[in-house]
């Protein structure tokens, strides 16, 4: 069944319980809770029995059921708004219509680069074939991977991905750090901020005419920097006229890299200039919990234990090195049977304990980070991926080749580092 038909059976659901609610109201209002008599007079309403308040939570529960499976196939029940938020503009608003919304238009970074007017007119009108000893320099193409969430007006994270038609469940795209931060824009070259240091909660019972136990919160002011992360590669004067090699060349390597840089730095960034100082490298995490004898997925769950109990938040995701994990999907029971999804079905998604996880080889082998991402960090953008390309290097100009430049920038900030802590010694 399509997500058009689910939502029109929600909305059908939706109608059905109203209807039912309205029915019984107008039954609790009409009954005669009392018979007049001669000096009282009738006296009318009752509240709702047990019994239809259930005929009522299962057609909730029926909703709630379809809900679940638009979400599911969409990723969101609101699918537009969860696109416009990994991309944020790269998808175009449906046109208005006679009722029908007009079909929509993906367009990937390479898509961008290349549709965009400027650059087209650029390359047509022969602004790359320039006379001898002539530098050029192309137009600069903003490629909008600024997202933008439907809450507070946050930036989203960074996906830039190759968008094919049809609907792509999220469990089979790789989950990225930026996806479990909570996203964030800026305009400034740093973002300043209180971070949370430590907490006495002296919350407790106290007898009448005593005094109240008193509590404390410590911040101290801190500042992460606007970094940029930048990356190019030569291309000849060839492929720039074959439009569809250079999106292809975009989308499949340069967004690449760039992503798998970014990656790196919110990890693992040295906080050195002009570095971002990644959450492993924060000084106040939870105290790591070592393996130990236990299997790995064991030793996960005591560290969001611990941060629960300690930090008093619960973490909403994980980041594990890809070895560690495969060390995951190929546990079996005693039996010898698997205990994720084998060889025989889909991938494991990388999920454990009821949090999402990223898998990447950014991540140390042999350790897990563990923490609150979208309470406890924010990752701001400044403005979107920038593309540009000109032939003013070494010899490019004499041997018909171009630098081709992408680039970002961002700042990370933690706001709570003791709710993120490693878990070290995995298998």
């Amino acid at each position: 069944m399509n997500i058009t038909q689910l939502a029109v059976n929600l909305r059908a659901k939706q109608a059905e319980i109203k209807a039912l609610l309205e029915t019984q109201m107008r039954a609790c209002e009409a009954h005669v809770a009392a018979a007049a008599t001669a000096t009282t007079p009738e006296v009318k309403g009752r509240l709702r029995t047990d019994e239809e308040k259930a005929a009522v939570q299962v057609l909730l529960d029926e909703g709630k059921s379809l809900k679940a499976r638009i979400d599911s196939a969409a990723g969101d029940a609101n699918m537009l708004d969860e696109i416009e938020r990994l991309t944020a503009g790269m998808v175009e608003r449906p046109a208005q219509g006679t009722g029908q919304a007009a079909a929509r238009s993906t367009r990937s970074m390479g898509e961008q680069f290349v549709n965009d007017p400027g650059f087209r007119a650029f390359i047509k009108s022969g602004g790359h074939q320039v006379q001898q000893g002539v530098m050029f320099t192309s137009p600069a193409v903003d490629l909008q991977a600024t997202l933008v969430d439907t809450s507070g007006g946050s930036g989203g994270p960074l996906i830039v991905p190759d968008y094919r038609p049809g609907v792509i469940m999220l469990g089979l795209r790789r989950l990225v750090v930026a996806d479990l931060i909570a996203p964030g824009s800026t305009d400034s070259n740093a973002i300043i901020y209180m971070k949370e240091l430590a907490e006495t909660n002296a919350a407790a019972a106290v007898a009448e005419g005593t005094a109240k136990p008193e509590s404390a919160l410590s911040f101290v002011q801190a500042t992460d920097p606007v970094t940029k992360i930048a990356t190019w590669i030569p291309v000849t004067t060839e492929m720039l006229e074959d439009f569809s090699a250079m999106q292809s060349l975009v989308d499949a390597r340069l967004k690449m890299f760039l992503s798998l840089a970014e990656e790196d730095q919110l990890l693992n960034g040295s906080g050195v200039a002009p570095n971002m100082r990644g959450i492993n490298n924060r000084l106040a995490l939870a105290a790591a919990v070592a393996r130990g004898a236990d299997s790995n997925m064991d030793a996960l769950m005591k560290q969001i234990s611990a941060i629960a109990t300690n930090a008093l938040i619960q973490p909403d995701g994980f980041v594990m090195n890809p070895a560690n994990w495969l060390t995951i999907q190929l546990a079996k029971n005693a039996n010898g049977n698997y205990m994720g999804s084998g060889p025989w079905a889909g991938p494991q998604p990388a999920q454990l304990w009821g949090l999402p996880g990223a898998i990447t080889p950014a991540e140390p082998a042999g350790t897990s980070l563990v923490g609150a991402f979208a309470t406890c960090a924010q990752f701001f953008r400044k403005g979107g991926v920038k593309a540009a390309m000109s032939n003013s290097h070494l010899d490019f100009f004499t041997t018909n080749k171009v630098a081709m430049l992408v680039e970002e920038r961002g700042a990370l900030c933690v706001y709570r580092e003791a709710a993120f802590g490693k878990v070290t010694g995995l298998l």
